[in-house]
Formats: structure tokens, C-alpha cells, sequence
């Protein structure tokens, strides 16, 4: 692997946390100490409350371990946007048992229509979709109420004096998109459409969200039951889910950076399924990645086929201003390597995988502390790309 995708990699997260944007990385220079005194020495300079992270090799996880406040590898950890992935998978699978056409109109699947009012003649599909090329904006307008929890809308206002609206009652995912997508919806904002749908990546949480209604369209379940049934169960990933009230004391600490002081914040769900709510541990998302690097298959279950994993893990759109970055379906991908970040308030993750000649190896990283609430250039900018020079480094280094 050639240097310079470390700095790309490190780009994708911040695209993932603000929508674009390039930054200037630090990368540190090799000592004599070990790999994990490295780790520990970071999250020591940074203020990292607690980690975790793992390497996988062909087909088993061969180190993983976690450090900091919270150092049992049961933590469960918020992995954002990684939840991105899943619903790719989950799509992938009914196009595999012929239930969708992935190039078809996201109309002939939605009990209302779908148009740019733009461009009202051209079709958004569900390629458009699972490769952000929809036209739709990152967020929604009105995306923070219909998100976050009323505990953390609480803590929100509080904390920063803000008066954000917690929604009681929230309405219904299908409202809320027909209301933030149809022109004379309740929840529209001119906003929510960014550029002609099928003509360049925007970065989109609206889009993904669409997708996961419209598994649950399809298979009369929501995406939280479906990707339960069909991801994680036959994967045995136990300590992953959805809500957090699943896993008591298990869960970390999320933790935001303000006026260089990391503050806890409250425990939330976020309403946020088909793009970003997904938690997990690196035991467990290692089941998951394992089964990508292996063409679909994971100690005996095929989760995908593995033409639909060569599908998936294909550079189908550039990414503007981080060539030669682009998008596969649900997965950046970066010359050979694919995998996605994760960003959700108190929270930052990371899973990426590369063939290479030992083998094809896989790393993850999750931690807690999040840059969602005031832009943290340290964090995003020296940490991030430190800690995943080492990963990557460790990885690539003769079995």
C-alpha cells in the first residue's frame, strides 16, 4: 500500500463528518516502542477516553484489544456510518433473491413518488442511492429533530443554550421522508436537494435513510429486524444492535471536545437506521468484515454471493476533490482498498480492507470521543490518521 492512501482514507472521514472538505495530515514518524505503547501514547496526547481495535487476517481476527477508561473488547461502541454498509448488504441481498432491480425507479417500490422537482423526469434509482449520485442533500432540513432523542436534544440545548425542538410525538419514518421529499410536504426545505440526481457523489445520511424504508417496503419488516435476522444473528454478532438500552453497562461513554475539555454526553438512540445507528464491538464487526474479505462467506454462512461482493466493493463514482477516492455500493473504496468511517455524536469508527501478498487483512478501530457538535481538526486531522498508520502498518507487516 503506498503512503498517500493513508491520507486519503483520512479525508473520507471527514466527508463522512462534515460532508467535504481537505485537511492537512500529520503522519508520525516510526519509533522503537510497540505497537500498542504506540496506541496508548496517542490516546495519552490526544485525550482518547477509550479504544478499541482489531486486525483480521484472511479469515480470523489475530489481534484485537482494547485500552483507555473502557478497555474490555465487550465495549459496545456507536460505528455511524458503517451502519452505511449493512443496508448495502441488506439491498444486495434482495436484489441476490430477485425482490429489487437495482437499477430500477425507487418509485415502483414507495407508496408515494420520488422526484427532484428539478428534474422531475428523471428517476431516481436505487443504484443513485446505495452511490449518493440521488442529487439529495447530506441531512435533511430538518434532520436533528427527527434524529437525535429527547435526551439529547435536552442536553444539546442545555450544554450550548439552543433550542432545538424535540418532536412528541415523532412522526413516522414514511412521514418524514414523504414530508421532507414531496414539494408540499410538511418537512420540506428546498435545501434537501443539492445537485441534478445521477450527475455527481454528494454524500448523502437522507439517502441511505430512504434505503432502509424501502427494505422495509419490500419485506413488510424494518431494517432493524431485517439486518437482526439476515446480518447479525447468522453471524453471531451478539453485542450488536440498534439501542442502546440492549447493553446496560456495556455500552462507552460517549464524550465530545469542547474548549479542550472532553464533556460526557447522555446515552441516545438515534433514529437514524438505514445511515448511522448501528453499535457494535470489534469482535463482532470483525464476523461482519471477515465475511467481505472472504467473497461473502463467514465459518460456513454466505451472507452475499460473491459476485454481489465484487459488486459492491467496485469503484462505480469518483468523489470530487479526493480522487482517486470513490464509491462502491456502501463502501468507499480507494485504489484496493474498501471500507467505510462512522461518525455519530461522542463517536468515531473505522473498517477498512486490502488484499495484499500475505493475504487479504482487514483492521477496525472504534473510540469515544466524536467531533459532532464543534469541528475537532485535532481529532480528525493528527489522531485519526495517526492511529490508522499504525493499524495499517501492523496489518501490512509479514505473518
Amino acid at each position: 500500500m503506498k503512503v498517500n492512501k493513508k491520507y486519503i482514507i483520512a479525508l473520507i472521514l471527514v466527508i463522512t463528518v462534515v460532508g467535504a472538505g481537505i485537511a492537512s495530515f500529520i503522519i508520525f514518524l516510526p519509533s522503537k516502542k510497540s505497537f500498542e505503547s504506540k496506541i496508548r501514547d496517542l490516546m495519552v496526547k490526544y485525550d482518547i477516553p477509550s479504544l478499541a481495535a482489531g486486525i483480521a487476517i484472511n479469515e480470523s481476527l489475530i489481534w484485537a484489544n482494547g485500552f483507555g477508561d473502557q478497555s474490555d473488547l465487550d465495549t459496545v461502541y456507536m460505528i455511524g456510518s458503517i451502519t452505511k454498509t449493512f443496508t448495502a448488504t441488506s439491498l444486495l441481498q434482495l436484489n441476490e433473491s430477485n425482490l429489487i432491480n437495482l437499477n430500477g425507479d425507487i418509485n415502483d417500490y414507495l407508496p408515494f413518488d420520488v422526484r427532484h422537482p428539478d428534474y422531475p423526469s428523471t428517476p431516481i434509482t436505487i443504484n443513485m442511492l446505495l452511490t449518493h449520485t440521488t442529487g439529495l442533500t447530506k441531512d435533511f432540513y430538518y434532520a436533528m429533530s427527527y434524529y437525535f432523542d429527547k435526551e439529547l436534544i435536552q442536553w444539546i440545548n442545555t450544554f450550548f443554550g439552543t433550542s432545538y425542538i424535540y418532536w412528541d410525538p415523532k412522526p413516522s419514518l414514511e412521514e418524514f421522508l414523504n414530508g421532507s421529499l414531496n414539494p408540499s410536504g410538511l418537512y420540506y426545505h428546498p435545501t434537501n436537494w443539492a445537485l441534478e440526481p445521477g450527475t455527481e457523489f454528494f454524500y448523502s445520511n437522507a439517502g441511505f435513510e430512504l434505503l432502509g424504508y424501502l427494505v422495509e417496503q419490500v419485506t413488510n419488516q424494518s431494517i432493524v429486524e431485517y439486518v437482526q435476522e439476515n446480518i447479525l444473528d447468522p453471524l453471531n454478532m451478539t453485542n450488536s444492535g440498534y439501542n442502546y438500552l440492549d447493553f446496560g453497562g456495556m455500552n462507552a461513554i460517549p464524550y465530545e471536545r469542547i474548549n479542550e475539555i472532553n464533556f460526557a454526553i447522555p446515552f441516545y438512540n438515534l433514529s437514524l437506521n438505514g445511515a448511522g445507528s448501528l453499535r457494535s464491538t470489534v469482535p463482532d464487526l470483525a464476523k461482519y468484515l471477515i465475511a467481505h474479505m472472504n467473497q461473502g462467506e463467514y465459518k460456513g454462512f454466505q451472507l452475499l454471493t460473491p459476485e454481489k461482493v465484487e459488486l459492491m466493493h467496485e469503484k462505480h463514482v469518483l468523489i470530487p476533490g479526493a480522487e482517486p477516492a470513490g464509491y462502491g455500493l456502501g463502501w468507499f473504496v480507494i485504489d484496493g482498498i474498501q471500507g467505510h468511517d462512522g461518525a455519530t455524536p461522542g463517536f468515531l469508527s473505522s473498517m477498512y480492507m486490502e488484499e495484499s501478498e500475505q493475504g487479504t487483512y482487514g483492521i477496525i478501530v472504534m473510540f469515544n470521543r466524536g467531533s459532532s457538535f464543534v469541528l475537532d481538526l485535532e481529532l480528525l486531522t493528527e489522531f485519526y490518521p495517526a492511529i490508522l498508520q499504525l493499524l495499517l502498518e501492523k496489518a501490512e507487516a509479514p505473518l
